[in-house]
């Protein structure tokens, strides 16, 4: 299987602008291919991601290529401007795979605000990459903790990726802040929050960490970026955002805007489907892509930190599809605490 070359910052500042000349030249993908089957018949899969230059768009194309030279498939990847926008779509069967947060799919499978109503046909296939989220910030602007936006303009809620706004004010409320001490600014997504900063028309933006968005803001700045630290009270965000932990980010080769260790959120990345996918396909899709998954951590730096058996999470709050569930079974990773979740959240 041919992978691209391991990620490198240089080629991160550049990956946002191939991504967006590879869209102008494919043009935009139909939303068929729900009833792809893997091993014959109709082969042809749409991948929905976030736009591109975020980690998911680029973990998105990992994925289809897999699939695509492993299966025969194909994989046509349709980037949204946000989980939002695609999560009933999904929900529907009107697309075939997305990635969404956990936090998404959480909210989304329960009829959460920001959604209206529950999502019951969503499933999961498996844990693709963490996602390390936290608020950066100019490096010069002498922002260094959560506690240092009181009274700043600070963006809160992604039109595009609404569920979102929940972990942004669980990460305030680590500094002891509402949106009430904030300038609250709502954004319709990640691109337009980061030409805000970039041309100084918001002081601090929500990001994950190493996206190709945020390395091209750091090497236009002068000075580059920062990543704020959380704040005092941190217990604050994971007993009110279910499956959000709290790790350190320490500065290395690939990470800008890390001076030293510095406290963010970390969010699971799922790969969904729903329950319009035969268990065949699902079994088909996870299975390729957990046997190639060395060679994917490998070329990706997103998801160079989930080793094989992170796949298949035992704490994930919305259903495995039952192909996946088969394929975790055989390959001796689904256990007696995976059966007692995959209940418990059926149930509720």
């Amino acid at each position: 299987m041919n992978l691209p070359a391991r990620f490198s910052p240089t080629l991160a500042r550049a990956a946002v602008w191939a991504a967006l000349a590879l869209l102008c030249a494919c043009g935009e993908p139909s939303a068929t291919g729900t009833s792809a089957s893997v091993a014959g018949g109709a082969r042809e899969l749409t991948i929905a991601s976030n736009p591109a230059g975020t980690h998911s768009y680029t973990v998105a194309g990992g994925l289809a290529r897999v699939l695509q030279e492993e299966q025969g498939v194909r994989a046509t990847i349709r980037p949204f401007s946000g989980s939002s926008v695609y999560q009933p779509m999904l929900h529907r069967g009107e697309i075939a795979l997305g990635l969404n947060t956990g936090i998404d799919s959480y909210v989304a499978y329960r009829g959460l605000p920001p959604y209206e109503n529950a999502m019951p046909n969503l499933r999961l296939l498996g844990m693709m990459f963490p996602l390390r989220i936290m608020y950066m910030v100019r490096a010069d602007s002498g922002l260094r903790s959560i506690e240092d936006l009181r009274g700043r303009r600070v963006v809160v809620t992604f039109r595009a990726n609404a569920a979102l706004e929940q972990l942004h004010r669980g990460i305030l409320a680590t500094g002891g802040l509402t949106v009430d001490d904030v300038e609250s600014m709502t954004v319709a997504g990640l691109p337009e929050a980061m030409r805000m900063l970039a041309e100084g028309r918001a002081d601090a933006v929500p990001t994950g960490m190493n996206t190709a968005l945020s390395m091209q803001v750091d090497s236009t700045l002068p000075g580059g970026v920062r990543y704020l630290t959380m704040g005092q009270d941190e217990a604050r965000l994971p007993e009110t955002m279910p499956g959000v932990r709290i790790v350190t980010a320490l500065p290395d080769e690939t990470t800008s805007g890390v001076e030293g260790p510095t406290r963010v959120s970390w969010v699971p990345d799922y790969l969904n489907t729903g329950i319009h996918m035969s268990d065949d396909d699902a079994y088909r899709i996870i299975r390729t892509i957990h046997e190639n998954w060395e060679e994917l951590r490998s070329a990706y730096v997103q998801m160079r930190t989930t080793p094989a058996e992170a796949v298949a999470p035992g704490d994930n709050l919305h259903p495995y599809h039952p192909g996946a569930v088969r394929y975790f079974r055989e390959a001796g990773l689904w256990t007696e605490a995976h059966e007692a979740n995959q209940a418990r959240v059926l149930a509720q």
